[in-house]
């Protein structure tokens, strides 16, 4: 049952660096039809750490890492630290990048009605930002937008958008503040 696999089978989830060590951890334990339980005799831990450990609530420590890996046969040398390591730089780089986002006030709620402010990603969907605010936008917010991205951004996306949904106003804004 607990057989050592091919190195890449695993290999896969270190590009994952979107989802927790538990995440993985339950994944791997779903495909291979092993229960938290069973994990938790054969790495000798307790089986409420375990459930802590993929539930988030608890964070791995490299001796657990390696009893789990031990446990389920996985001969990458610390296998889930990297996994574990990987996440957590994804997680400051996010928060990092969660920070470089315009003055919010002034945009009105109305034209991101369907998303969180606060948590947008400002550099990673520049695009959508875009488009959206030269479709909806007053002229305070495309200003802003403006000065946050620099025209030559905003003129070279706004070129690449396809759609016809509100392309009038999108239009008729490029003309006035691109042309």
């Amino acid at each position: 049952m607990y057989l050592a696999k091919e190195t890449n089978m695993y290999e896969q989830y270190f590009s994952i660096v979107t989802i927790p060590t538990g995440d993985i951890l339950k994944r791997i334990l779903s495909k291979e039809n092993i229960s938290q339980r069973q994990l938790a005799m054969k790495a000798n831990e307790l089986p409420q750490q375990i459930n802590d450990l993929i539930a988030g609530r608890r964070k791995f420590t490299p001796e657990q890492l390696i009893k789990i890996e031990k446990a389920l046969g996985i001969e990458i040398p610390g296998f889930f630290y990297k996994i574990q390591a990987n996440h957590t730089i994804y997680l400051i780089q996010r928060k990092e990048q969660l920070k470089h986002k315009p003055d919010l006030s002034f945009f009105r709620r109305a034209i991101f009605w369907d998303i969180d402010l606060e948590q947008l990603d400002w550099i990673e969907n520049k695009e959508w930002i875009i488009q959206r605010v030269f479709e909806y936008g007053n002229e305070k917010e495309i200003e802003t937008i403006l000065q946050f991205y620099g025209k030559e951004t905003v003129s070279s996306l706004l070129a690449k958008v396809k759609t016809k949904w509100n392309a009038t106003k999108r239009i008729g804004n490029i003309s006035r503040h691109l042309q």
